[in-house]
């Protein structure tokens, strides 16, 4: 039973959806390792990477699990590895929500390499001298 206790829905970090996603993750994973790695079935290993675009799963996410986990039966290296990565993604997410990083791009000047806001007016010069 200590083996289970990661995994038993009492004990996980996050929402309950949060932990239903990270054991379909986990199990595509396998099933992703086994098609690609033990038994070479291209066809398999298509069809699981169009569920994991399917259900708007990180291919990183898949593909970290995939070569960084040895065992992919083991459950706790590969929660390990997860944890990295959505640690990770959760540092990104606060530096993308920053303060400073939202007043940055208020305080960026155009250039003129800036889209503009309108279509350009006429043939250019060059091109109506020929």
């Amino acid at each position: 039973m200590a083996a289970a206790r990661g995994f038993y829905p009492h004990q996980f970090e996050g929402s309950f959806a949060e932990f239903k996603e990270r054991q379909l993750v986990f199990e595509l994973t396998r099933q992703l390792a086994a098609a690609q790695f033990a038994r070479a079935d291209r066809r398999r290993s298509e069809r699981l990477w169009q569920e994991v675009a399917a259900e708007a799963m990180d291919p990183e996410r898949i593909i970290g699990l995939l070569y960084g986990v040895a065992d992919h039966s083991d459950g706790e290296e590969m929660e390990a590895v997860d944890r990295a990565y959505r640690e990770r993604r959760r540092q990104t997410r606060r530096h993308d929500r920053s303060p400073l990083r939202w007043m940055a791009g208020l305080s960026r000047r155009r250039t003129a390499a800036s889209p503009r806001s309108a279509p350009r007016a006429g043939v250019p010069a060059r091109q109506a001298a020929r």
